[in-house]
């Protein structure tokens, strides 16, 4: 099910936002989604944050010599469209008790250069 939340229409246009499901007593996850930019000019997004977890941070899976790893973003430029998913860029959620069965979460994005804006990420299974 996609979820689109937007800015005003030449602003940013969030959709798709979910957050993994895990399993009872895990409480590192990942969220993803897509973030597509309709103002003409590059949007920084510099911080994401979830008044429910922890530690929140954006990361990027890369493979390296068959291996893959974790690399820390401290920033992403939105030119036109940016996906966060699986397997590639995403926002990495530490310390979130998800025992409380909520279906979504808020998220807010942080960026340099624009106003912050609160997304809700709907829970779900990797595989759905």
């Amino acid at each position: 099910m996609a979820c689109s939340q937007e800015a005003p229409k030449e602003g940013i246009e969030v959709s798709d936002a979910w957050v993994r499901k895990m399993p009872p007593g895990m409480t590192n996850t990942a969220a993803f989604m897509t973030i597509k930019n309709h103002t003409g000019a590059p949007v920084t997004l510099t911080q994401v944050s979830m008044e429910q977890a922890g530690h929140v941070m954006m990361h990027e899976t890369k493979v390296v010599n068959d291996m893959a790893k974790m690399e820390h973003l401290e920033q992403v430029v939105i030119e036109d469209t940016v996906h966060f998913e699986p397997g590639a860029k995403h926002v990495m959620i530490m310390g979130l008790d998800m025992s409380d069965g909520a279906k979504s979460y808020n998220i807010r994005l942080h960026f340099a250069n624009k106003p912050s804006l609160d997304v809700t990420a709907q829970v779900r299974d990797a595989n759905q």
